[in-house]
């Protein structure tokens, strides 16, 4: 039986970080630039509509569509193409599917920049499914969406969950599944003490190694 390797996006296969931190800035100088001290630090991995209520607050939610509209037109278009790989992924994804492995991505990322980046890196045929949040608007978060994938755990003979933030290790382990913590990511500041992991690397090419 081969196993099913389900992974995270921003943060654990590509280093999203300084393009979506980039258009963040951008928009927020641009609508209310009294806020843009708060994005340096925001963490990147949560929904645009997340992420979109913490730097607007309730005093500015009447900016909300108009910040995700400007988000979107700029990022999609222009600034999404700008993410690299992490160091390793792209050798080792294309190792695990010609071993037999399964392969699978869910992500907080909307769908159509994630797959820009899956057809812009040539990765089309390397995933099962993907599954990105707003394509699954009865999710309310990745426990819920992974729900949604109906996975026959029978299926595989180890199933294996890789993210960098507290809600992927979190996801797995409301279902269960090993989870694989990501050291080089963007969760690093978050509280982990709850967090069951079965392995932390900090290099990519250690899954090999599993």
């Amino acid at each position: 039986m081969k196993r099913l390797w389900i992974f995270d996006f921003d943060g654990t296969l590509v280093d999203s970080e300084v393009a979506i931190r980039r258009c963040y800035s951008q928009i927020t100088e641009e609508l209310i630039p009294e806020r843009l001290d708060y994005v340096k630090d925001i963490l990147i991995g949560p929904t645009l509509e997340e992420t979109t209520n913490l730097i607007l607050t309730e005093k500015n939610s009447h900016l909300k569509e108009k910040f995700m509209e400007r988000f979107r037109a700029a990022y999609d278009e222009n600034i999404v193409l700008q993410t690299p790989i992490f160091s390793g992924v792209d050798e080792v994804i294309r190792h695990l599917k010609e071993a037999g492995d399964h392969l699978a991505i869910l992500t907080n990322k909307r769908s159509y920049p994630t797959h820009k980046l899956i057809k812009h890196y040539r990765w089309d045929n390397l995933f099962d499914w993907v599954a990105c949040m707003d394509d699954f608007p009865q999710a309310k978060n990745k426990t819920d969406l992974l729900n949604l994938q109906n996975i026959q755990r029978s299926e595989f003979k180890e199933v294996y969950l890789v993210g960098d933030t507290t809600q992927d290790g979190l996801t797995a382990n409301n279902h269960h599944i090993n989870f694989i913590k990501v050291n080089y990511g963007y969760g690093h500041k978050q509280d982990w003490s709850k967090i069951k992991i079965f392995e932390a690397i900090d290099n990519f090419k250690a899954l090999l190694n599993l």
